[in-house]
């Protein structure tokens, strides 16, 4: 099995290699790019073998398995190959040269990549340039070589393909009435994979279109920038169609509008601003390594992007064009990721921090405050409870212990190590203030690199713990007084960079809250609780809790029925090399990767069968949170890739990075259907809808039930029809 595995992975390793090249990771694409290159059969040998090679080497040396399959070793290799091939007949010595040549493209991988991963940049095709260089400037002293003819008699080369289809096909697109800026794009296309002939780019721009329409745009986009900036200048247009430069435009256009940075408005200018200088670039590095006898090749886009993504790494306030986070190999799934996620994770941090209190709490001043939340203090909260009337106090109030928040248990808002106590100040007397002491008696906890959080206004002689301990989120610290500027009974609450009790505050958000304002309920994932808002913390429901903690190495099985079909899939969590977890299901191998902090359960990526349970699951529970709020509603946006792809959706990506309209909504609601002693059952209902504008589609709703602890029975419907999956013990 593990022998069966490794092929398949160095298989994969192979056929990646070829759609590497336009920064994909997608096989449909690959095999064109595949089928291109065997337009001639010994460039196309030449290629594939130069790949095998280079992989070989990565393989037996132990590099990462998924780097060599994802086609990181073998992408520089290929272009190697067919370079040599196109310029060299094949004979004995032909092939000790390539064998030589896929060496030194992969150990220039290694090297060059190691380099530019300590600035977080890409290493592009560099490695081919300098292996391609090399070779070529040692071969003018091998006299066994000998040079081919490549691109000399393209007729004759087609019509050795066996299919006198093709000449007839490129001779009719040698027709003077296309366009001459199509005919150059398309001559470009061709000439990245050493292909100098129009009917390759055609077929390359075929396959680019079906694997990306924000690619093909962004292709098409820069190249034509440079075709009339070329008229403009007054520059050599010829340049561009014999010297097949014009790919370097191309391959920008694809790297910096929608690959390395996020397709938007904002990228598609800035591919466009930099055609220029990638013009001006292209034009004066030709001029230099025609004296050396050599093509330039890639190199001018290589600089270019490169250098552009450096310089957008060293800005203090990131602003414009945004950089992929994480890299989904495709234009369309790094925007509809990050389109979803623009709510979901808007103010994500690693480190969560919940309200400091048990129970509903009154926000009385929040940041930038009425009273004393101001300047470097400004992002801080003050904490009180308050009765039905908003009052915090009962009687007349003249007393410390007729504050309701007074004297209740103050927890510890995130794991922690306590890094400075006072618990000497005396508690004031009601509408007195202590401003010596201004922050009263405080604990400060350490929760991270430069990352602390402050409690004060502590009733005296209350702290239980003291430096030094650690605690874990939830543990009994104190209880809330009056100490310090402190008028009222309250707790102040701030967060820090420095471990110094009256440190100036830091903006950071507070995760997993609920917010009731007016009756209305809010779920908060990472947000800014404002003043008069009503607070607390998740109250974890055990049921939802245990359902969900889907450890590495836990089986889920289940009962299928779909009409008349029945049958049984089971689910494994998994964990991968980073630690993600993730549901692989055994018959369809599709994965569903999630992430569970003890509060929320949310899915973050599907890979596979969409038609499998699943899927299904992967939509149903999208987004969960482990406690029960009936008055809740629960909203996310799911990556609009995952969720349909019609002819319509495909459309939308043309447009999607300038003005998207279409967009796949989850929601889910809570209904406990049962509570007896010892067993507790609860429904989730859960709908996903896509909405185009105004108008709303494809609407599939589920209900999960919880039973025993566990995922008993996951409901689907849609069109009319349900699909009912229960789970086997």
């Amino acid at each position: 099995m593990r022998n069966k595995e490794s092929i398949i992975s160095f298989t994969e390793g192979i056929l990646y290699s070829y759609s590497q090249v336009f920064f994909a990771r997608n096989k449909t694409f690959a095999a064109f790019l595949l089928i291109v290159t065997f337009f001639d059969p010994v460039m196309g040998f030449s290629g594939l073998l130069s790949i095998i090679i280079s992989n070989l080497f990565a393989w037996v040396l132990g590099y990462d398995h998924e780097a060599i399959r994802s086609g990181n070793y073998g992408f520089n290799s290929l272009l190697v190959g067919l370079g040599l091939g196109f310029y060299y007949a094949p004979n004995p010595e032909f092939f000790i040269l390539l064998s030589v040549g896929a060496l030194l493209s992969f150990l220039f991988t290694v090297l060059v990549s190691g380099i530019l991963y300590k600035y977080n940049l890409p290493y592009l095709s560099i490695p081919f340039l300098l292996a391609l260089w090399a070779l070529t400037l040692s071969s003018r002293n091998f006299t066994s070589l000998e040079i081919s003819e490549h691109g000399v008699y393209t007729l004759n080369e087609l019509y050795a393909t066996g299919s006198g289809f093709l000449v007839g096909i490129y001779q009719f697109l040698k027709q003077d009435s296309m366009p001459e800026m199509i005919r150059i794009y398309f001559n470009s296309l061709g000439a990245i994979l050493f292909q100098y002939n129009i009917l390759s780019g055609i077929l390359v721009a075929i396959g680019l279109l079906i694997y990306s329409r924000i690619a093909f745009l962004l292709s098409f986009i820069s190249f034509a920038t440079a075709y009339y900036f070329y008229q403009i200048l007054g520059a050599d247009i010829n340049s561009l169609s014999y010297n097949y430069i014009g790919f370097n435009f191309i391959l920008s256009g694809i790297a910096l509008g929608g690959y390395f940075l996020v397709p938007s408005r904002s990228s598609i200018l800035w591919t466009i601003l930099l055609v220029p200088a990638l013009l001006i670039l292209t034009s004066s590095l030709r001029s230099i390594f025609t004296n050396l006898q050599l093509s330039i090749y890639s190199l001018p886009f290589n600089i270019v992007v490169i250098t552009f993504l450096y310089a957008l790494k060293l800005r203090q306030k990131p602003s414009g064009p945004k950089e992929v986070a994480v890299q989904h190999h495709s234009p369309e799934k790094n925007l509809y990721h990050n389109l979803s996620g623009k709510d979901r994770f808007r103010n994500f941090r690693p480190i969560s921090i919940s309200l400091p209190v048990f129970g509903n709490w009154y926000i009385s001043q929040g940041h930038n405050g009425v009273h004393t939340h101001r300047g470097e203090w400004k992002d801080a909260w003050d904490f009180v409870l308050v009765d039905q009337h908003g009052k915090q106090f009962k009687s007349e109030g003249k007393m410390l212990e007729d504050y309701y928040c007074f004297d209740k248990p103050i927890i510890a808002p995130a794991d922690g190590e306590i890094e400075q106590i006072v618990d000497d100040v005396e508690d004031n007397i009601v509408g007195d203030s202590n401003l010596n002491q201004n922050w009263g008696n405080s604990i400060v906890i350490k929760h991270g690199y430069q990352l602390y959080s402050q409690i004060s206004h502590i009733k005296k002689g209350t702290i239980k713990v003291k430096k030094g301990d650690l605690v874990k989120k939830g543990d009994s610290l104190a209880q809330c007084g009056n100490s310090g500027r402190s008028p009222e009974p309250h707790v102040h609450f701030q967060i820090q960079t420095t471990p110094s009790i009256g440190s100036k505050t830091l903006n950071y958000p507070l995760s997993h809250f609920v917010t009731n304002l007016d009756g209305k309920v809010n779920y908060e994932f990472f947000g800014y609780p404002a003043q008069g808002d009503l607070v607390k913390n998740i109250d974890v429901n055990q049921s939802l809790y245990w359902a969900f903690h889907l450890l590495p190495g836990k089986i889920l099985k289940f009962a299928v029925t779909d009409g008349e079909k029945n049958w049984e899939e089971s689910w494994e969590v998994k964990a991968d090399f980073y630690n993600n977890s993730y549901l692989e299901c055994a018959k369809t191998k599709s994965i569903a990767y999630f992430i569970n902090d003890g509060s929320l359960f949310y899915f973050t990526q599907f890979k596979g069968d969409k038609k499998s349970l699943l899927y299904l699951f992967f939509l149903a529970a999208f987004r969960v949170m482990l406690s029960v709020q009936k008055e809740l509603t629960l909203t996310d946006e799911i990556p609009l890739h995952l969720y349909t792809s019609s002819p319509a959706r495909k459309l939308h990506d043309f447009i999607a990075p300038i003005s998207p309209f279409m967009k796949a909504q989850f929601l889910l609601k809570y209904a406990e259907t049962g509570n007896n002693i010892g067993e507790e059952s609860i429904v989730l209902k859960s709908r996903t809808t896509l909405k185009r504008s105004h108008l709303y589609s494809k609407k599939i709703e589920f209900n999960i039930e919880i039973k025993d602890y566990t995922i008993n029975k996951v409901l689907t419907n849609y069109k009319n029809k349900t699909i009912t999956a229960t789970c086997i013990k």
